[in-house]
């Protein structure tokens, strides 16, 4: 009798372009899937290097290299955005499978996302962009115009703003805060990418988002996080985020908004801010996020596991984004709520059973000796 099965899809062959904390995590995940992956990577002591065992060495803006890569692979995704889009763009016009696309990934540029966001009706602060194009004098002279006319409109108390590189930055690089007569000065030497202005916002506090889409647009969402930022880099999640069930809501739809404008395939993040009560959007990043790493055990599938398709067909799964199982229970205002220092597993502490979490080592009553709370 004639047999009309047929074989399940290939595992796939995914490669990541960078070989940092990210690539690591992804390939960790990919493991238990049957999903394999290469990673290119600039150098040997990079963290991917340590667990993954098809490691190709380039750059990440070495479009040879990311060739190489894309040649011995199905997809490739990326493990920050600081990569040669054009050259990914090559490859999307030859059929390779980009996730994020490059469309996706332009929007990483933060001076094309203040723009696009607004054009959207998108909650975004005041914002100017500026560039010193050619460098040229009249350039300079114009960028220095428009940016201290926005210093009259926008400083706080102290005449500050706040100043960012459109491309190139990441966890506080690329950012500084600026009074008019250091931004003129700044203005005259600088010659990077177009910066945008915004005004130093008073905030209540931080969030992040993280949503699951599949090529065929569905999306999940796990639930709203607040992050701890300590020098530029987010230090702690604490999930749940201990705000309105209307500030999640709209945190939820916004990001939902997002991720289907940009045509997301895989894990994007976005980063908001809470400032007077209201919504305001930082950043995005269309790839898993640190803020996501909490996902790794409260959630029913990680970021990692969602961002990485099962197989050939190259469908990131959006389809089991549960709600979080508790990870570690600290008591604070009143209810249960959970707390894990970005990138490290959670455990309780061995001299006092609380938490090991540095916002609550100052309640350990063994703070000097105990192991976890030892500051």
């Amino acid at each position: 009798m004639e047999s009309h099965e047929t074989e399940p899809p290939a595992a796939p062959v995914v490669g990541i372009i960078g070989g940092g904390q990210l690539a690591r995590m992804l390939a960790e995940a990919a493991s238990p899937l049957g999903v394999t992956v290469r990673v290119l990577a600039a150098q040997a002591d990079e963290g991917a290097d340590q667990v993954v065992v098809d490691v190709l060495r380039g750059g990440p803006d070495d479009p040879e290299a990311i060739r190489r890569l894309a040649a011995a692979v199905d997809v490739v995704t990326i493990d920050h955005e600081n990569v040669d889009w054009e050259t990914l763009g090559e490859l999307e016009s030859n059929g390779v499978a980009v996730r994020p696309s490059v469309t996706t990934l332009r929007l990483s540029d933060k001076a094309h996302q203040r723009s696009t966001f607004a054009s959207l009706g998108l909650p975004v602060p005041p914002f100017a962009i500026i560039d010193v194009g050619d460098g040229s004098a009249e350039a300079r002279k114009d960028a220095t115009s428009d940016a201290l006319s926005f210093v009259d409109q926008h400083a706080d108390g102290e005449g500050r703003v706040v100043v960012k590189a459109s491309r190139g930055g990441y966890d506080g690089r690329g950012v500084w805060i600026l009074d008019a007569t250091e931004l003129r000065d700044f203005l005259a030497t600088y010659d990077g990418a177009p910066l945008v202005l915004e005004p130093l916002l008073d905030l209540d506090l931080e969030l992040a988002v993280l949503v699951a889409r599949n090529p065929s647009g569905e999306t999940a969402v796990w639930p709203v996080v607040e992050t701890v930022q300590v020098d530029g880099m987010c230090d702690e999640v604490i999930l749940p985020a201990d705000v309105s069930p209307e500030i999640q809501a709209r945190a939820t739809d916004i990001a939902i908004r997002i991720a289907t404008h940009a045509g997301a395939v895989g894990v994007l993040a976005v980063e908001l801010f809470v400032s007077g009560g209201e919504l305001i959007i930082n950043e995005i990043a269309p790839r898993v996020h640190n803020s996501g790493h909490v996902t790794i055990e409260a959630s029913a599938t990680s970021q990692f596991e969602q961002h990485l398709p099962r197989d050939s067909r190259l469908a990131a799964r959006a389809d089991r984004a549960e709600p979080p199982r508790r990870c570690d229970a600290q008591r604070g205002r009143g209810r249960s709520r959970s707390a894990v220092k970005a990138g490290i597993r959670p455990a309780n502490c061995a001299g006092c059973s609380r938490p090991s979490l540095r916002q609550v080592a100052a309640a350990c009553p063994q703070a000097g000796s105990c192991h976890h709370h030892r500051r």
